[in-house]
Formats: structure tokens, sequence, C-alpha cells
């Protein structure tokens, strides 16, 4: 088992990795640009990564690992079960995103675009949607047609932003996420 400093190290090289991707794109991820954006040796980074395909996949995780805390986050400002607080936490979830992604939507467009033909290293991210649509599909019936066309329109929010083609404008936007949650969610889903 790694050491606490070990796993420090390793968490602070995958976000200077991020970092670098964020700022530089896809293209700057070298495990000497990483190496000295994390302020340690290649050695140390090959330590822990032991080829660069290690560091892509380990990014893909951390990526789906975002993804994960984000959604928990944003649906912990309801309550209700997980049929009623999923759209309203994602229409959050959103919100905020849309006013300050922290370089998420740079890092997410870039490890998307570069490796979506990658079976192997996409995998954590199709598993993450294959979570998501598999609580769709145990919502009751009468449920998942709205959270699915719901989900998807949020996600069309989410890569019309993350692509930098967001034409719509706030007021829209805010407009869209009430119909949302009036049309598609009519739930019992509270605010905390």
């Amino acid at each position: 088992m790694a050491s606490d400093k070990a796993l420090r190290t390793k968490q602070s090289i995958i976000d200077a990795a991020n970092a670098l991707v964020a700022s530089e794109g896809i293209g700057a991820l070298t495990m000497d640009n990483v190496a000295k954006k994390a302020g340690v040796s290649k050695g140390a980074c090959t330590y822990h990564f032991k080829s660069k395909r290690d560091l892509q996949a380990a990014l893909l995780e951390n990526y789906v690992h975002h993804l994960d805390e984000q959604l928990a986050k944003h649906e912990a400002l309801f309550e209700g079960d997980s049929s009623e607080t999923l759209l309203p936490g994602y229409i959050e979830w959103f919100r905020s995103f849309d006013l300050d992604n922290h370089g998420w939507a740079a890092v997410g467009t870039s490890l998307l675009s570069e490796y979506c033909k990658d079976e192997e290293l996409m995998k954590p991210v199709k598993d993450w949607y294959q979570k998501l649509y598999r609580r769709i599909e145990q919502a009751p019936k009468e449920k998942q047609t709205s959270l699915l066309v719901g989900i998807m329109a949020l996600e069309g929010f989410f890569y019309t932003h993350k692509f930098g083609v967001d034409p719509v404008s706030p007021k829209m936007k805010r407009d869209a996420w009430k119909f949302m949650l009036t049309a598609l969610s009519p739930s019992k889903a509270q605010t905390k």
C-alpha cells in the first residue's frame, strides 16, 4: 500500500497534468512537462505513471471522479428519492459549471476529443454514463422519458459550453431550466 506522501505526490502529478491540459491543451501533455508543472523529477513522475498512457488513463479516471463528485454534490441540495433529485441536481450542476467550471471544460473537451476512439481509455467515461442511464431506467416508468429528455438536454448545454459554441443567453437558460423542472420533473424534490 502506498504511503500518504506517495498518494499526495501521485495526486499532485494528476492535478498538474490537468492544469497543463487546461492551460496549454492536450498536445502539451508530456511526462517532462507534467513533471516540471508538478515540481517533481521526471523519475518521480515515471515512478507513479510507468508510461504516458498510464497518466492518460489516470486523467480520465480523475475526470470521472470529478463527474461523480459534482453530481453527488448538486443532488445533495435536494430531498427526495433518486428519481426526484437527479434532474434538479443536474440543473444545479450545470448552473454552477456555467458560472465557473474551474478549467474542467477545457480538460473534459481535450481528454474526450483526444481519446474518444480509444475504447480502453474511454471505459471509465462510458461506465459513468452507463451508470447514469441505469439510474434513469430504474426510475418509475412514468418518469423515465422525462428524465432522459432532461438529462440529454443538459448534456447539450454542457457540451456547447465546453466547446465554446454556447450562444444561449443567461435568461433563456434560466427559462429552459425552469421549464425542465416544471414540465419534465414535476416531482416532490425540495431544496434542502
